[in-house]
């Protein structure tokens, strides 16, 4: 994709006085966006495609921060506040990325409209990091669990794509998962088929994952914004 051939994406009209301080990056799946040890400082727009924030810790274990997808800002965001958070991001799909130096965000910024875009992407994603937190302190695996399940199942089919990446979005070791879904397994809630739980008691699970939904739907109003 040409820099040129980017004139329907959301902040174009903003960035079409600096394009030719913006790069276009081709990311593969899998591919490191930016590493915590490197000392950029700039930011990205995802185009098209989905990307994965994670942190490592010492110890070598590393655990989700965040997904985002097209029209979402990505990056070194903590830098420009002169802070580092250590993450790294990784493309999840092959993605078209814009590169912003931290000298053109600058820039950018001074337009309130730009800003005011930027800002709620951004203080929205803070918002479901911290929910998320929240909802791990609040309640037990168990019911966390069944609310994803309801959530994101189809025809009472949840389908994943390994344990090692649901464990990751759960942020829960294996051994806490496959305690929960035998659990479950025993009481007769799911039946486990290779990649998929298929759902055979809904009314358990949503009565298990009540708190948890409620909790939700006060949190979840709706995001206005007018752009």
């Amino acid at each position: 994709m040409d820099i040129n051939e980017i004139k329907d994406i959301l902040i174009y009209d903003y960035i079409k006085d600096y394009l030719n301080e913006i790069s276009i990056l081709n990311v593969k799946k899998g591919q490191y966006i930016t590493r915590s040890s490197e000392k950029l400082e700039e930011i990205f727009y995802v185009v098209d495609g989905n990307a994965k924030v994670e942190c490592i810790t010492k110890s070598g274990k590393s655990f989700l921060v965040d997904e985002l997808c097209e029209n979402e800002f990505v990056g070194k965001i903590s830098y420009m506040y002169e802070q580092n958070l250590f993450c790294d991001i990784v493309a999840t799909s092959d993605s078209t990325i814009l590169r912003i130096s931290k000298s053109t965000f600058k820039k950018l910024e001074k337009n309130p409209e730009f800003l005011k875009l930027f800002l709620f992407k951004t203080s929205k994603r803070i918002y479901y990091m911290y929910k998320k937190l929240m909802m791990k302190d609040l309640f037990r695996l168990e019911e966390t669990f069944a609310f994803h399940i309801l959530e994101n199942s189809e025809n009472d089919v949840f389908k994943f794509v390994s344990m090692y990446n649901l464990c990751k979005v759960m942020s829960v070791s294996r051994k806490q998962l496959y305690n929960v879904i035998n659990s479950f397994i025993e009481k007769d809630y799911i039946r486990k088929d290779k990649t998929s739980l298929i759902i055979l008691n809904r009314d358990c699970l949503y009565e298990l994952s009540m708190g948890v939904r409620e909790i939700n739907e006060v949190n979840d109003c709706d995001f206005k914004f007018d752009i």
